[in-house]
């Protein structure tokens, strides 16, 4: 894909607070949730609809602390498509979005900062679908990664582009993945931009050297 930058940001408060917080989180709430899967899972009863929603329950659980954990709480290391896939799970189960990894390159590995601000980008994206539809990205390997959201009424939050455009950084639970975004560029050494897309579809983020 060919973009041309509209807005950029490289600025951005320090993350170090929310990454300790959500180490603790993680740590605190994991073994809880660990607990109830294998109790679910224990279970000999007869199935039925309750059990059902309860083990689905758990395994969204289990798999949105893993990325976050790997995303804020710096448990991810150097990753490839394989070891990200799992991880986009986290933020898509129970929901109506998807991620499609498909257009990075199959041998791609970022180093851990990278990887990180990447999903932090992917977990934008899906706030970005409010009716649902899919996370797409690309770039890798010397081309600027590229995330954008794909499907109807796709927008990224207003103060993601007001904060790319030089506002204040945004406040709100559903915005707190817009400072931990700069945070985690910064730390791989990348810039944010947010370039037109073409025929009206939502900008593309891009992360750049």
């Amino acid at each position: 894909m060919s973009h041309q930058p509209a807005i950029h940001r490289t600025e951005t408060a320090d993350g170090s607070l929310a990454t300790l917080l959500c180490v603790r989180l993680c740590h605190d709430l994991g073994g809880v949730i660990g607990a109830l899967s294998g109790a679910l899972e224990l279970f000999e009863g007869p199935e039925d609809d309750a059990l059902s929603v309860a083990r689905d329950a758990a395994r969204i659980l289990d798999r949105r602390l893993c990325f976050f954990r790997a995303a804020i709480g710096g448990g991810i290391g150097d990753s490839g498509v394989a070891e990200l896939e799992p991880l986009v799970e986290g933020i898509t189960l129970g929901r109506k979005a998807m991620i499609s990894l498909e257009e990075l390159p199959p041998g791609l590995v970022l180093r851990a900062p990278a990887a990180q601000a990447l999903l932090i980008a992917l977990w934008l994206g899906v706030d970005a679908l409010p009716r649902g539809g899919t996370v797409r990205a690309s770039g890798g390997d010397g081309v600027p990664l590229s995330v954008w959201p794909d499907g109807p009424s796709a927008a990224w939050s207003p103060g993601l582009t007001s904060w790319l455009a030089g506002g204040e950084l945004p406040v709100g639970p559903k915005l707190v993945g817009v400072p931990l975004l700069g945070a985690a560029a910064r730390a791989a050494g990348l810039r944010i931009d947010l370039a037109m897309g073409a025929g009206g579809a939502a900008p593309v983020l891009l992360l750049s050297r």
